[in-house]
């Protein structure tokens, strides 16, 4: 008679006890969980409402055509949801503090050794002492740089390469400067006139209309470069027709602010009574007109989606507005006068006053406590404008003592 021998559990524990599990596979485990449920959170991102039920209906053709629809349109979802997961894995990087340390006290030089070669490389200065201040203008695509000196100094340069495309002089006080659509073309507010120039630096056209111009703007998707100054007359006039279009007569004097709206292509114009006046070609008489400062205006700037407007006055003080309803949302104060303003594709806000300049994160919806970033010129220097690169990390200063400064305005 065969006896069954039992099986030695404590032997069986103990070697399974002993056998180590591998130290990856928990790990490898839980990130594939959480794809798994952050590629479910954007399938829900993209799904457009509940599947049509197909069960009741009686018509085969029309149940399976049905079916079919349903299953590209899932499969339209699952491919949108794993392009936005493995396209946009992250969001754009900032500069991040630890403990006691603050965003505005970082220097460029800080920063600079902690980012990448690529992004290092596009913060450079360029010294013309003599010929400034210097007015600075990136074309829509980011890539191309407008330089114009006060002393008649004006340069296109591709500056993600250091590259110097075309530079002229014309000995003449120039005021604003304007890239019409790309670096093919751009226009020259001198002393008496505006000049338009090719990227070679021929002079292409000169209108007579626009008398001692202070300010220019170019609508891109209107063909139309609008002007003020001295006589205080807003002109309208169609860069591929060369037809003037409107002129019209503010009546409040000398402008040497104007600024556009990029969601509507409305005009704000700043004037020295402290009033903000909005226009538009079709209309004879101002949309808007809002008492903004108790002094002259000294900077707009409107963000892309139309909701906000900042002006800065000589009283010191930088407002937001919200243009739906013209009223002020909150206000800011500097030590000195803001001479320029701008806006960002991400909302930050670029204000430059006397010497120094400040961005603004978050500044616009809510009242920040402290600015993001602070840069300091110079000694002596004065600033002349500030303005964001589109689509790149950069925002550039042009000044009295040196041409431009171009810096990171986050980390990463």
């Amino acid at each position: 008679m065969v006896k069954k021998s039992e099986p030695n559990t404590q032997n069986a524990e103990r070697s399974s006890m002993d056998v180590p599990e591998k130290p990856g596979r928990k790990s490898s485990k839980k990130n594939i969980r959480e794809k798994a449920d952050e590629l479910t959170v954007r399938i829900e991102k993209f799904k457009r409402g509940p599947q049509a039920p197909v069960r009741h209906i009686k018509d085969k053709k029309l149940r399976g055509q049905l079916r079919a629809s349903e299953l590209l349109v899932s499969d339209a979802v699952l491919s949108a949801a794993k392009a936005e997961q493995w396209l946009l894995p992250a969001e754009a990087g900032t500069l991040e503090a630890e403990g006691m340390e603050r965003t505005y006290r970082f220097q460029q030089v800080e920063i600079l050794k902690e980012i990448e070669t690529v992004s290092a490389q596009k913060a450079f200065d360029l010294s013309l002492p003599t010929l400034g201040p210097y007015h600075l203008k990136y074309t829509r695509s980011g890539r191309h740089a407008l330089l114009g000196g006060r002393q008649g100094h004006l340069a296109i340069m591709e500056w993600g390469r250091a590259h110097l495309v075309t530079e002229l002089q014309v000995k003449e006080t120039t005021r604003d400067i304007a890239f019409l659509h790309n670096e093919t073309f751009f226009a020259a507010a001198q002393k008496k006139h505006v000049y338009i120039y090719d990227k070679r630096g021929l002079e292409v056209h000169c209108l007579r209309d626009h008398n001692e111009v202070h300010a220019m703007q170019f609508l891109p998707y209107h063909f139309l470069l609008a002007t003020i100054g001295k006589p205080g007359v807003l002109v309208y006039q169609d860069t591929s027709t060369g037809q003037m279009v409107a002129e019209h007569k503010t009546k409040l004097g000398r402008c040497d602010v104007l600024q556009q709206n990029p969601w509507n292509a409305v005009l704000c114009a700043g004037h020295h009574n402290g009033v903000v006046t909005m226009w538009s070609p079709n209309s004879s008489g101002p949309l808007v007109q809002m008492l903004c400062h108790q002094g002259p205006i000294k900077a707009i700037a409107v963000d892309m989606e139309g909701y906000h407007m900042v002006t800065a006055g000589q009283d010191k003080q930088v407002k937001v507005w919200d243009v739906r309803t013209y009223k002020p949302i909150h206000n800011y104060f500097s030590a000195a006068p803001a001479v320029s303003l701008d806006i960002s594709q991400r909302r930050l806000l670029a204000v430059g006053y006397s010497g120094h300049v400040q961005v603004w994160k978050d500044a616009l919806n809510q009242k920040a406590t402290a600015p993001y970033m602070n840069h300091h010129l110079p000694p002596g220097a004065k600033v002349e404008n500030v303005t964001f690169c589109p689509y790149d990390d950069v925002l550039g200063v042009g000044h009295s003592k040196v041409h431009s400064r171009c810096h990171p305005r986050s980390a990463l």
